[in-house]
C-alpha cells in the first residue's frame, strides 16, 4: 500500500475533485433494496463496491457508514464519503472495500421501543448477513462508522456487538447522559418510551463497559472519535473509556456542527486510521 507523502493535500484535493467526480457518475452509492418477509419489514439501504471488484475475485472488506438524524442512506454526506473513498482507494492509500449505507430515516441506530424501526435487528440480523451472502466480504474485517448520530449508532453497534466490528469511527457524536438526552431531543425520548433504563440501553455507555474484554482483545486502537461542537457531549463516554482502560484515540475540531467542515477536518486522522484498520 502506497501512503499519500502530504496527507492534508490529498484530502484539500480530494474535496475539490468531488464535484467532478460527481458529475462523471451522478451517484456512487447503489440503492439496494430487500423485500420484506415474516421476519422483517422492507429494507432499504445503498452499496458501493471499489474498482477492482468485479475482476479480482478476493474478499473485500466492509465499511458500515450510518447516516445522521433526519439524513438518507444516499444523502449529500454519504456521497461525500463515498467520493472520499474512492478517491483514496483508487490512489492505494487505503485497501479497496465494500461501503454500505444503510436507512435509519429518524432513527438513533438502536431497536425503538414501540419495534418502529427495529433499526439494530434491521443491521445486525438482516443487513449485515445478507452483505456477507451476497457479496464477496471479509467477514473478519468489518468497520462501522457514522456523522452525528449516526455515530452514535455505530459506537452503540461497536460496544453491543463488538465481535463484529473490528473498528469504529465516529464524527461529532451526542453521546449523552439521560438528562442531556432529554435537554437535547425535547420530544424524542418518547423512543425510548421516555425510559433512562431503555436509553441506557441503547447506550454505548453501558456496553463498551460490559464488552470490555472483548474489545481490548482487538489488535490496535479500534476507537477513533472526532469530536466538534458536540465535544463537551462526550465526556462522560470518554471518561468510561478511560475508567475501563479501552485505548481510544480522540482529537477535538474546531467547526460547528457540520458535516463537510467535520469531515475534511478529520480527512487526515480517517486516512491514518483507515489504513491500520483495513489491513
Amino acid at each position: 500500500m502506497k501512503l499519500c507523502n502530504n496527507l492534508f493535500f490529498c484530502t484539500v484535493i480530494g474535496v475539490f475533485l468531488s464535484s467532478s467526480l460527481m458529475s462523471q457518475d451522478q451517484s456512487m452509492i447503489r440503492d439496494i433494496v430487500i423485500p420484506a418477509t415474516n421476519e422483517h419489514d422492507t429494507i432499504k439501504f445503498g452499496l458501493m463496491v471499489p474498482p477492482s471488484y468485479k475482476e479480482s475475485g478476493r474478499k473485500y472488506p466492509v465499511i458500515y457508514y450510518l447516516h445522521g438524524l433526519n439524513g438518507y442512506y444516499s444523502d449529500w454526506n454519504a456521497q461525500e464519503v463515498a467520493e472520499f473513498l474512492t478517491l483514496y482507494m483508487k490512489d492505494e492509500v487505503i485497501t479497496e472495500c465494500i461501503v454500505v449505507f444503510p436507512d435509519g430515516g429518524e432513527g438513533f441506530w438502536c431497536n425503538h421501543y414501540d419495534e418502529d424501526p427495529l433499526l439494530e435487528d434491521e443491521i445486525i440480523k438482516f443487513l449485515i448477513p445478507y452483505i456477507d451472502q451476497n457479496y464477496s466480504t471479509d467477514m473478519g474485517n468489518r468497520l462501522i462508522m457514522g456523522w452525528s448520530a449516526g455515530g452514535f449508532g455505530a459506537m452503540f453497534l461497536f460496544s453491543k456487538h463488538s465481535t463484529l466490528f473490528k473498528a469504529v469511527f465516529s464524527l461529532d457524536v451526542p453521546i449523552v447522559t439521560w438528562e442531556d438526552f432529554v435537554n437535547f431531543q425535547g420530544t424524542r425520548p418518547k423512543i425510548v418510551n421516555n425510559s433512562e433504563y431503555y436509553y441506557e440501553h441503547c447506550s454505548p455507555n453501558e456496553w463498551m463497559a460490559r464488552n470490555r474484554n472483548v474489545i481490548l482483545e482487538k489488535k490496535d486502537t479500534a476507537i477513533f472519535i472526532a469530536a466538534a461542537m458536540l465535544a463537551p457531549f462526550h465526556q462522560d463516554f470518554l471518561s468510561i473509556l478511560k475508567e475501563e482502560e479501552i485505548p481510544f484515540h480522540y482529537r477535538e475540531i474546531a467547526c460547528d456542527h457540520e458535516f463537510n467542515c467535520v469531515f475534511s477536518e478529520s480527512g487526515d486522522d480517517l486516512l491514518i486510521f483507515l489504513s491500520k484498520s483495513l489491513e
